[in-house]
């Protein structure tokens, strides 16, 4: 089979006349109902799905959408891909990796720095250039347990009311994260789906937003939500702590330097879900540009592949990347083009990567390097 998939194989935009096979090969793969990849479709919009064929029958699929990914304070185009679906006969082929590459020349072409997934398998995505990039957490707390303060200072709108708001608190949150997409009106439709209750502060002292999710009788869901202080987020908790009487738990996503945990007392939350979601820099050059920095400084960077070795000098002036030739006078560090997603996003540092053996450099270079990659840990609040 692999002869016939390197010289029979081509990669399509969904069409109408797929959404049968699509559905059927996550019927196989994920044990996806015909209703649930119905929904999925719509949701994800079937422009954004990419089909294999191997001299003419339907292969694989997955869901392309591109996006960008807010690190430095800029954000990076990436492709998030997902929902990677192999039809059993071509399963163990090499079909997967070759489906991903294809996918990711076109993100290329497109103008995306970046491919980003969440891995079920993750050896398939190692193999073809994925690395860790940051993390999704969510955290479960007792709302029994939530501070108390005078008054919530937020009240429930309806979204049409509170989503200019929203979109402009979001943004300004994520330009001090890492990680966090860009988000389309997609990810908001996705967000808002079912009528969850949307809450907006009152005060301009604490300007934040809650979505609250109440269809599980047995734990609070919190969609979304963005605190941009310390009283912010006590009025947050606090009306979370409002629902105590009906839901005896409270779930968020939230980033490794949570702001509604800092919130909370000592006891009374706990995390219960960490997963890593994975990067492939499909464009070194532009990944660095395109992302934002806080420090000045200049440092070479040699990134190897089987196929030989790519060589720039980044350049950075007022927090803005420039990628030139080498020049030999400049602190250098090697690192694999596999292994440079974890550092562009920041989520492993030179110096970490240095030691665990996969980036070398002398001591100026690694310190450099870590000084002009440093930032907030990355995460994102979808899984996608």
């Amino acid at each position: 089979m692999s002869q016939e998939l390197s010289s029979e194989s081509g990669v399509t935009r969904a069409e109408e006349g797929d959404r049968s096979s699509i559905a059927d090969a996550y019927h196989q793969a994920f044990g996806f109902a015909a209703q649930r990849s119905d929904s999925y479709i719509r949701q994800v919009g079937l422009e954004n799905f990419r089909v294999l064929r191997v001299g003419g029958e339907f292969a694989a699929v997955m869901a392309a959408i591109e996006t960008a990914h807010w690190i430095g304070g800029k954000p990076v185009r990436a492709v998030n891909i997902a929902h990677v679906a192999v039809n059993p006969a071509w399963r163990g082929s090499g079909v997967a990796g070759r489906f991903l590459d294809m996918v990711c020349s076109e993100a290329v072409s497109s103008g995306s720095a970046l491919a980003t997934l969440f891995a079920s398998t993750r050896p398939v995505y190692r193999r073809s250039g994925f690395s860790l990039a940051g993390v999704e957490l969510i955290y479960e707390a007792e709302t029994s347990a939530m501070p108390r303060v005078r008054g919530t200072g937020f009240r429930r709108l309806p979204e049409t009311e509170a989503m200019e708001a929203m979109k402009i608190l979001h943004r300004e949150q994520s330009v001090e994260e890492a990680g966090v997409l860009l988000r389309g009106q997609a990810h908001w439709a996705s967000l808002l789906t079912g009528n969850p209750s949307v809450y907006s502060s009152t005060s301009s002292a604490a300007p934040g937003y809650v979505v609250i999710d109440t269809s599980d009788p047995d734990c609070l869901v919190v969609r979304d939500w963005v605190a941009r202080n310390g009283d912010a987020a006590a009025h947050i908790l606090t009306l979370l702590g409002t629902f105590s009487s009906v839901y005896p738990r409270v779930r968020w996503h939230g980033s490794p330097h949570d702001a509604l945990v800092f919130a909370m007392p000592d006891k009374g939350w706990k995390l219960v879900h960490q997963e890593e979601w994975l990067a492939r820099v499909l464009d070194p050059d532009l990944a660095l540009q395109q992302r934002g920095y806080r420090s000045d400084g200049e440092l070479g960077l040699e990134l190897t592949t089987g196929e030989g070795i790519t060589e720039l000098l980044l350049t950075i002036r007022d927090g803005k990347g420039f990628c030139a030739p080498p020049a030999d006078d400049r602190p250098k560090i090697r690192v694999s083009l596999s292994n440079f997603g974890t550092l562009l996003t920041g989520h492993r540092s030179a110096g970490f990567l240095a030691r665990a053996g996969v980036l070398t450099g002398g001591p100026a270079a690694i310190r450099m390097c870590d000084t002009l990659f440093a930032g907030p840990a990355p995460w994102v609040g979808e899984h996608f």
